[in-house]
C-alpha cells in the first residue's frame, strides 16, 4: 500500500479458503457478516477521500499482512526523530526504536541514538541507566543536604524552584541515591487530594511527580500531606514533587514540607561535568575543562548569560565536540553568548523583505531537507505574506528571477551540502540547506513567535496547511514546528491546527499531530493537558477522526503509563471501523518494539483475543497478525533476521507467543494470513539453519495448542514441493515434528 494510504478507510476483503490446510472450527466464522457491514458503511465514507486522488486503500488485515509496511512504521519514525532533533539542534540523531534487539522488518540503516537532550522520560519506572546519567553528571545545588535530610526524616516533599535550576536532575539523583528499589515517575495527572487508594506504593522506591498543577497546589494543605507522609513511611517508599516558582501555596501550613531550590547549581561545574563525562564515553577519559585555558573566557560568558541547566549541560557538550574535531569555537560562540543573540535579531531585522524572511522561516522548519522543499514552502508563506500585507492577489512582491540561490542562502547564514535521503524507492543523495548555527531554527521560530505577533496567523496556517503535505518529512516537520510553538499557546493551537488536523481521518495529519505533541509532552506542566486531551478525543463509540488520532498518539508517544495505555486501547477496540483496526495494530506494535514493555502487551492480547466482544476478538487477532508479520530480531551467530516472535518465544513470554499464534490459526478468518507468515518464516529459514530447529520447536508447540499437527505437516510438504521450495528447512521441521510425536 502506498504511504498515502495507510490508516484510511477500507473495503475489507473476504479471505481466499485455502483448500489445502485443514482449519479447525472457530467463533471467529461469524466475522464475515460484520466484514458485509463494515463494508457498506465505508463506501458512504470513502468519497470525501478520493478528492486527494488516492488509490483504494487494502483492508486492515491485509495492512497487518503485508511485511512492506513495517518499513513505512519505520520511516515515519525516523521522520519524526529527525524533526525533532533538527529543530533542538542536534544532528546526530537515531532511530527511535532502538531500546531493544527487536525492531522491524526491512527498517533500514539504524543509527545509534544521539545525545539523549530530547528524550522524554515517560510515566513509570525510569531506568537505572537514566538513574546513572544523570547521577554522571550531576552538580548538587545549596540546598541539596537540607533537601536530602528533610525526604529522610518526612518522605515526602515539595521541592519548589524556576523552570531550568535542574529541579528534576536533583530529585532523580536524591530518590536514586535513597531509594534502593528503583524510582517511577508519576503519571501527571496524579492527584494528591487523598492518597487512599491512589498509588499501589512499593517497598523502598522513589516516586516523582514532576509537575503540580497549579489548582492542586492551591488546595494541598498539611493534613493531606500527613496522611501522604504516614502511607509512604508504611511503605518504606519517598516522594519528591516538583512545584514552578510563584506558584501559589498556604505557604505558612506547609513550610514544613517544602524546600526552595531558587538558585541553579554552580554554573561551571555544571558545564565542566558534562564536558568531562562526554569526553569519557568518547574513549578520552582523563580530560578535564580546566586542560583547555582558551575555553575560559567563553565558558564565563556563557555561565553567566545562561539562566537553563539544560542549556548549560548542552553547551558541556558542545565544548567537548570541539576537542573532538566535531565542531568549531565560533559555531558554540553563536549559538549560546548574549553578543550573538543581539546580532541575532540585528540580521533578521536587516533581511532585505518579507521573501528573504519566508526563507529563514522555512528554512528553520525544514533545516537539513532538500533545497527545493525549503524553496517551495519558502515562496507559499511569502504569498501568505503578501496576502496579509496586500490583498490584491495581482500585486507581486518582487520578480521571479531576482534571488539567486546562493546568494539568498548566504544572506540567511546557511550552507548549502549533500545528504542521503530515504525515498519509498531506496536512497538516494540530494543538496540539503541548512543553518551553519544548529540552534538557530528554534531560535528563529521562537522570535517570530515573540517578537511578531501579526505574524502568528499566517505562519500557524502555513503550518497547518503542510501537515497535510503528502511528503512525509514536510508533514512531519510541519507538526513538529507546531509542537514547538505550542509551547508558548498550547490551546490557541489545539483548537485551530491539532483538532482540524485530527478531525480530516488521514493518516498524513496524523502523522503531523504526533509531531505537533513530541516537544510538548516533554513539558511537565503540559503533560496533564494532554493527556486530557487525548481522553477527551477517545469520548464516544464511533471511529471519528479524533479518536483515531488519540489510538495512534498513544502508541507512539511515552505519555501515560503502559496499563492505562493498553486499558484505553482496549475500549477503542470494540470496533469494525478498518481505520482504527489500523491505528490500534499499528499502535500495539509500536509498543512491543521495546522488551520492557511487551510483556504487558502480550498479556493484553491475550485477554482481547478471547474477549467477548467480536469486533475486540478480531482487533486483538489482527494485532497479532501484525506482530507476526512486521517484527524481526537481529541474532548473533544468524545470517538472517530472525522473525520477532520467534526471537521472543526463546525467552520468558513463549507460552504467550505459542497461545496467541495458535489463536490466529484456529481463527477461520485469519487462517490463511497467518499460514502465509508461517511459510515465509520456513523461507528465512532456508536461507539460515540457524533458525530451523527453534522454529521447528515452536511449531510443535503451535502445533499442539491449536490442534492442527496434520495440517502444519500438511503444508510443510505442499511448500517444500513448489517451485524453488524450502526443501531443506521442511526436512529439518518435520523431523523436530517427528521427534515431538514420539516423545513418551
Amino acid at each position: 500500500m502506498s504511504d498515502a494510504d495507510q490508516g484510511k478507510p477500507a473495503d475489507p476483503v473476504e479471505p481466499k479458503p485455502d483448500p489445502k490446510p485443514d482449519p479447525p472450527p472457530a467463533p471467529e466464522a461469524e466475522a464475515k457478516p460484520e466484514a458485509e457491514k463494515a463494508e457498506k458503511q465505508e463506501k458512504k465514507e470513502e468519497q470525501p477521500n478520493k478528492a486527494r486522488g488516492e488509490e483504494e486503500p487494502p483492508d486492515a488485515k491485509r495492512n497487518a499482512s503485508d511485511p512492506r509496511n513495517a518499513r513505512k512504521l519505520s520511516q515515519d519514525a525516523r521522520a519524526l526523530d529527525h524533526a525533532v532533533a533538527a529543530i533542538l539542534g542536534d544532528r546526530s540523531i537515531g532511530n527511535i526504536f532502538l531500546n531493544s534487539s527487536i525492531g522491524l522488518v526491512d527498517a533500514g540503516a539504524l543509527g545509534q541514538p544521539g545525545g539523549g537532550t530530547h528524550r522524554a522520560v515517560p510515566s513509570g519506572p525510569i531506568s537505572a541507566e537514566v538513574i546513572r546519567s544523570v547521577t554522571a553528571t550531576f552538580v548538587a545545588p545549596a540546598s541539596y543536604e537540607a533537601l536530602r535530610e528533610r525526604l529522610r526524616s518526612q518522605w515526602i516533599v515539595l521541592l519548589r524552584g524556576p523552570a531550568g535550576s535542574g529541579r528534576t536532575a536533583t530529585a532523580l539523583h536524591l530518590l536514586g541515591s535513597e531509594c534502593a528499589e528503583g524510582v517511577d515517575k508519576l503519571s501527571p495527572d496524579t492527584s494528591l487530594r487523598s492518597p487512599s487508594g491512589a498509588l499501589d506504593l512499593a517497598d523502598d522506591h522513589g516516586y516523582l511527580l514532576e509537575s503540580l498543577e497549579v489548582d492542586q497546589a492551591a488546595a494541598l494543605n498539611e493534613y493531606t500531606l500527613g496522611l501522604w507522609q504516614r502511607q509512604l513511611e508504611n511503605a518504606r517508599a519517598r516522594m519528591i514533587v516538583l512545584v514552578d516558582a510563584g506558584t501559589a501555596m498556604r505557604e505558612h501550613e506547609l513550610a514544613h514540607f517544602l524546600v526552595d531550590t531558587a538558585q541553579l547549581a554552580d554554573g561551571r561545574a555544571l558545564v565542566a561535568s558534562h564536558f568531562q563525562v562526554q569526553l569519557k564515553v568518547s574513549g578520552k577519559p582523563d580530560q578535564e575543562l580546566g586542560d583547555y585555558p582558551e575555553f575560559g573566557e567563553l565558558v564565563e560568558e556563557v555561565v553567566n548569560a545562561t539562566p537553563r541547566a539544560h542549556d548549560l549541560a548542552e553547551f558541556g557538550r558542545g565544548l567537548s565536540q570541539i576537542v573532538l574535531g566535531q565542531r568549531d569555537v565560533e559555531d558554540l560562540r553563536q549559538s549560546y553568548t548574549r553578543s550573538a543573540e543581539s546580532g541575532f535579531r540585528e540580521w533578521f531585522d536587516g533581511l532585505a523583505d518579507n521573501e528573504e524572511r519566508a526563507f529563514a522561516i522555512s528554512l528553520a522548519v525544514f533545516d537539513g531537507m532538500p533545497v527545493q522543499v525549503v524553496s517551495e514552502n519558502a515562496t507559499k508563506l511569502a504569498k501568505a505574506f503578501q496576502a496579509a500585507e496586500i490583498p490584491d492577489r495581482r500585486a507581486r512582491v518582487r520578480d521571479v528571477f531576482a534571488a539567486r540561490r546562493m546568494s539568498l542562502v548566504e544572506r540567511v547564514h546557511a550552507e548549502i551540502t549533500t545528504s542521503v535521503e530515504e525515498s519509498d524507492l531506496g536512497s538516494l543523495t540530494v543538496e540539503v540547506v541548512r543553518y551553519r548555527d544548529r540552534r538557530r531554527p528554534r531560535r528563529m521560530l521562537e522570535h517570530v513567535w515573540r517578537e511578531y505577533p501579526e505574524a502568528h496567523q499566517v505562519v500557524r496556517e502555513w503550518l497547518r496547511v503542510l501537515g497535510g503535505s503528502p511528503d512525509r518529512q514536510v508533514r512531519t516537520r510541519a507538526g513538529v514546528a507546531v509542537g514547538l510553538l505550542s509551547l508558548a499557546e498550547f490551546d490557541h493551537v489545539r483548537q485551530y491546527v491539532l483538532e482540524p488536523w485530527a478531525d480530516e481521518r488521514h493518516n498524513w495529519e496524523r502523522q503531523a499531530v504526533i509531531g505537533a505533541l513530541r516537544l510538548p509532552m516533554m513539558e511537565p506542566q503540559l503533560q496533564p493537558l494532554i493527556n486530557r486531551m487525548l481522553t477527551w478525543w477517545l469520548r464516544g463509540e464511533k471511529a471519528t477522526g479524533r479518536r483515531i488520532a488519540a489510538v495512534a498518539v498513544l502508541g507512539t508517544l511515552p505519555i501515560m503509563e503502559l496499563p492505562r495505555v493498553l486499558k484505553l486501547l482496549r475500549k477503542a477496540a470494540d470496533t469494525d471501523e478498518p481505520a482504527m483496526i489500523i491505528a490500534l495494530a499499528d499502535s500495539i506494535t509500536n509498543l512491543a518494539l521495546d522488551l520492557d514493555r511487551l510483556g504487558l502487551v502480550l498479556e493484553a492480547l491475550l485477554k482481547w483475543t478471547v474477549a467477548r466482544s467480536l469486533q475486540v476478538r478480531t482487533v486483538g487477532l489482527n494485532c497479532v497478525l501484525q506482530l507476526c508479520t512486521f517484527l524481526e530480531a537481529e541474532v548473533e551467530g544468524s545470517a538472517e533476521p530472525w522473525p520477532g516472535l520467534l526471537r521472543v518465544a526463546e525467552g520468558e513470554h513463549r507460552d504467550a507467543v505459542v497461545t496467541l499464534i495458535a489463536r490466529a490459526i484456529q481463527a477461520q478468518f485469519f487462517l490463511p494470513e497467518t499460514y502465509e507468515v508461517v511459510r515465509r518464516w520456513v523461507n528465512v529459514a532456508q536461507r539460515d539453519e540457524a533458525q530451523r530447529e527453534p522454529l521447528g520447536a515452536l511449531l510443535v508447540d503451535v502445533a499442539r495448542v491449536a490442534g492442527n499437527r496434520a495440517s502444519l505437516r500438511h503444508n510443510l510438504i505442499r511448500w517444500a514441493k513448489g517451485r524453488n521450495g524450502p526443501i531443506e528447512a521442511v526436512v529439518e521441521l518435520i523431523a523436530v515434528l517427528d521427534r515431538e510425536e514420539n516423545l513418551p
